[in-house]
């Protein structure tokens, strides 16, 4: 009995230390590949903000309800699906007011029309 229960016991152990750090499915719809901030985290005002996507996709990005125009997502690689804005002087937005921030993606397929549109909204904490 008792090795029966010390079997028991090592197998539980080996699948709780096995699946630790193991991928997370993503919640995203196809082609979004990240959000940046991250869903739910602390960020500084001055914060870059936006998204990750697959190649073929025209993203339009709205942060605290305001649009972004195309020519201020410059943060990131656009060639490489980064959309990124960075608020400062001169952008339409000039720092992140504290508190929850919501932004939205909406972004419309170029390449593989077949596909959905990408509508994500998510927030974080601005401070």
């Amino acid at each position: 009995m008792t090795i029966l229960v010390t079997l028991a016991l090592v197998f539980v152990i080996w699948i709780a230390s096995s699946t630790r750090g193991a991928p997370q499915p993503s919640t995203f719809p196809t082609g979004l590949l990240a959000v940046i901030p991250q869903e739910g985290a602390q960020a500084p005002k001055q914060t870059l903000a936006g998204v990750s996507l697959s190649p073929g996709w025209e993203p339009t990005l709205i942060i605290d309800g305001v649009s972004i125009p195309n020519d201020q997502l410059t943060a990131g690689t656009t060639q490489l699906g980064e959309f990124f804005f960075s608020p400062g002087d001169g952008m339409v937005i000039s720092q992140l007011r504290r508190g929850l921030i919501c932004a939205r993606v909406i972004a419309i397929p170029i390449i593989d029309v077949e596909v959905d549109n990408i509508d994500h909204q998510w927030c974080w904490t601005s401070f």
